[in-house]
């Protein structure tokens, strides 16, 4: 109980610490920096390893390009894929949670077509479908029995290159994976799924209660909706549930 405690904290810190840095190196990552934690699951990972792999190098390709607060608040659709795609709910309830992100995503790329917002349309998209990539390989993951752990090395030339930030993030997302393994293989394995509603929301909350990011009102009020309609679908499946 408490080692599985421990993780839940240290991957809370661990996000807190990773949008943070990612905020302060202003989303310029290099591809490196994204490799690390795919190439720490290889070979044992398989072809999940290399989807994540695939996943994060698109959505970190277009990072730069895009504002921050939008980037991170894209991974609140986490939550709410994992309820469309319930067995507890139906195809009612799926469209209905898909159609509120639908129109929040068509809404700020309106926006940014309109030069309202940072940020291009076009990336946002690719962004969408790498989330949901990464949402996919974290729904079909299996834990890896062992690791390689030479990647982690790699994190060296990225600072001594005067890339801390980046080195910083790397380690992060590693550390988060390896914490998320760490949970699966104990007895508390049930709340990794748990992960998935609490970490994208600590994620974005980091970047409003820190006055050193912005995050435009637009992005504030997608990301509520968002949220507030995974919470809806989370309520109808347990209502469901309980009159059966």
């Amino acid at each position: 109980m408490l080692y599985a405690a421990l993780l839940i904290v240290v991957s809370i810190g661990l996000t807190i610490l990773g949008v943070s840095a990612l905020g302060h190196s202003h989303g310029e990552l290099p591809a490196l920096a994204l490799a690390i934690p795919a190439l720490w699951l290889l070979p044992q990972g398989g072809i999940y390893a290399w989807l994540l792999l695939v996943a994060l190098g698109a959505y970190g390709m277009v990072l730069p390009e895009q504002p921050l607060a939008l980037s991170i608040s894209l991974f609140m659709m986490m939550p709410v894929f994992a309820v469309c795609f319930s067995p507890k709910g139906g195809w009612q309830l799926a469209a209905l949670l898909l159609s509120i992100v639908l129109a929040m995503d068509v809404g700020l790329m309106a926006l940014q077509g309109e030069g309202k917002l940072a940020g291009s349309a076009s990336y946002t998209v690719i962004q969408i479908l790498a989330v949901a990539l990464m949402w996919y390989v974290g729904r079909c993951w299996r834990p890896v029995n062992g690791n390689t752990w030479w990647p982690l090395f790699l994190v060296v030339p990225l600072w001594v290159g005067g890339m801390e930030h980046a080195a910083l993030v790397a380690l992060c997302v590693t550390g988060l994976i390896a914490a998320l393994q760490g949970m699966m293989k104990s007895k508390l394995h049930d709340w990794v799924p748990r992960l998935a509603w609490i970490l994208p929301a600590v994620g974005f909350a980091t970047l409003v209660l820190v006055p050193y990011f912005e995050v435009p009102n637009p992005i504030l009020v997608a990301w509520l909706l968002v949220l507030g309609g995974a919470l809806l679908g989370e309520f109808l499946i347990q209502e469901t549930e309980e009159e059966i």
